[in-house]
């Protein structure tokens, strides 16, 4: 598993996305199925990080050597944790895979002609930046404000989900 790690992280993400969107096609389902093919390498190693992490400490350590089982352990002391991390890691996700696909739908890769996207709008208005401004930025803008709104919530539920902070 580390290996394909290895080899898939040396490749770039969007170039990646972009070679498979391009044989899937555009729409929304392929536009799933090309973010859930390219992240769930990375998704897979932080998970295995944070599970060797938890393992590792103290009071897993002390419940293996009063002999509770690897499943009562898993069940108790890692899973509890990994939830909260998971559920943070998706959250702060959340920025990269919009701007994912706007870069996409920029190209004309993201979604179908049907689908409304500010990567489409982005495309389509960059030829009148210089006689129309607000039709570029607009877009432009409310990227950049989902982006940043939603990386604060983000870090509002990894600050929540941090058991250190709340001490």
């Amino acid at each position: 598993m580390i290996e394909v790690y290895n080899v898939l992280s040396n490749i770039p993400f969007l170039l990646l996305a972009m070679i498979l969107q391009y044989i899937l096609g555009a729409g929304f389902k392929p536009l799933i199925i090309t973010m859930c093919c390219t992240d769930w390498i990375f998704v897979a190693y932080f998970i295995r990080t944070q599970v060797m992490i938890i393992r590792d400490r103290e009071y897993n350590l002390a419940s293996k050597c009063l002999g509770t089982s690897t499943w009562t352990m898993i069940t108790k002391n890692i899973l509890p944790y990994l939830i909260s991390v998971i559920m943070t890691y998706i959250a702060r996700s959340i920025p990269s895979y919009i701007s994912s696909e706007v870069f996409l739908s920029y190209l004309g890769l993201g979604l179908g002609a049907k689908n409304a996207s500010l990567g489409k709008l982005i495309s389509k208005y960059t030829a009148y930046m210089n006689s129309y401004p607000h039709l570029f930025w607009i877009p432009v803008i409310i990227l950049a404000l989902i982006s940043i709104s939603l990386y604060i919530v983000g870090q509002r539920l990894s600050d929540a989900a941090d058991p250190r902070t709340h001490m």
